[in-house]
C-alpha cells in the first residue's frame, strides 16, 4: 500500500472540507492567501476569490457529495479524478433553482508548496451540467 504524501492529505482534505462538509474555513488553513485558481467560473486570484467560487457551487448545489475516484501524486502536484452528485436547489449561473439532480464529474489539480495549495486547476464538462438543469 503506497503511503499518503503531505500533498496528497492536504488535497484529500480541501476536498472533502469544502464539498462534503461544506466548511469554507478549509480555505483559509489549506490555501495560500495567494492561490492561483483556474476553473470553468473563470482565472482568479487569492482565497477569496476561492471562497466566491465555492460558494456559488454550494448555493447552487447545497447538498453536493464529491467521491475521489482516483488520486495521482508526484513532487508538489496532486491530481484527484471526482464525481459529483447534487440538487440544483439554489441559483447557479443564473440559472433559478430547477429541483433537478445533477451528476458530473471532473479533475482537479493542486501544486502544493510548504503545506499549502498555491495553485489549483479545476476541469470538468460545464455544458453537461448546465443541461442537466435546463
Amino acid at each position: 500500500m503506497a503511503v499518503k504524501t503531505s500533498a496528497t492529505r492536504i488535497a484529500e482534505e480541501y476536498t472533502n472540507g469544502v464539498w462534503n462538509t461544506k466548511d469554507i474555513g478549509f480555505i483559509d488553513r489549506l490555501v495560500h492567501p495567494d492561490v492561483f485558481i483556474h476553473s470553468r467560473l473563470g482565472d482568479f486570484r487569492g482565497t477569496v476569490a476561492l471562497k466566491k467560487v465555492a460558494q456559488s457551487w454550494l448555493t447552487g448545489f447545497p447538498d453536493l457529495a464529491v467521491k475521489n475516484v482516483l488520486v495521482i501524486s508526484e513532487n508538489d502536484l496532486v491530481a484527484i479524478q471526482w464525481t459529483a452528485k447534487g440538487t440544483h436547489l439554489g441559483e447557479f449561473k443564473g440559472k433559478k433553482p430547477s429541483g433537478k439532480s445533477v451528476s458530473y464529474s471532473g479533475v482537479t489539480i493542486y501544486r502544493i508548496q510548504d503545506d499549502k495549495i498555491v495553485e489549483y486547476w479545476a476541469y470538468l464538462d460545464m455544458q453537461h451540467l448546465l443541461n442537466q438543469i435546463s
